[in-house]
């Protein structure tokens, strides 16, 4: 998934423009929660957002281990969480475990802008998908 452009969702709509220029393209990209999300709006907030969603999503826990984990249990594929290398470790059990992933760092994702987000959208998969 490294080489999969990534978005920045933060709501329903968000996840539907980015679905819409991705069927319009056939391409692929990831969907990215701003970051932070997993602790102030939860783990079933991002599971109930990205239900159905085809594309592969990452759930950005901030530096909570506790969130990050949760999201494994609950099946989600792929965390984000700047943990301690202890919790790093206990992390990376986990996901080996439940078949996820975890990331320590945010990568670099598009924010949507809140004018002529389709268009920017376009415009970034586009230009990602040349490379």
């Amino acid at each position: 998934m490294p080489d999969l452009p990534h978005v920045v969702i933060s709501c329903a709509r968000d996840l539907a423009q980015v679905m819409a220029v991705v069927a319009s393209l056939r391409v692929d990209c990831a969907v990215v929660s701003p970051p932070g999300t997993g602790c102030f709006m939860g783990v079933p907030w991002w599971a109930a957002l990205t239900a159905g969603c085809p594309l592969p999503s990452m759930l950005d826990c901030g530096q909570a281990a506790g969130h990050a984990a949760a999201a494994l249990r609950a099946g989600m594929k792929h965390v984000i969480v700047s943990a301690t290398p202890a919790q790093q470790h206990a992390l990376a059990s986990l996901a080996q475990a439940t078949g996820g992933h975890v990331l320590s760092r945010r990568p670099v994702a598009l924010d949507l802008p809140a004018r002529n987000a389709c268009d920017t959208l376009e415009r970034y998969l586009c230009a990602r998908n040349l490379t």
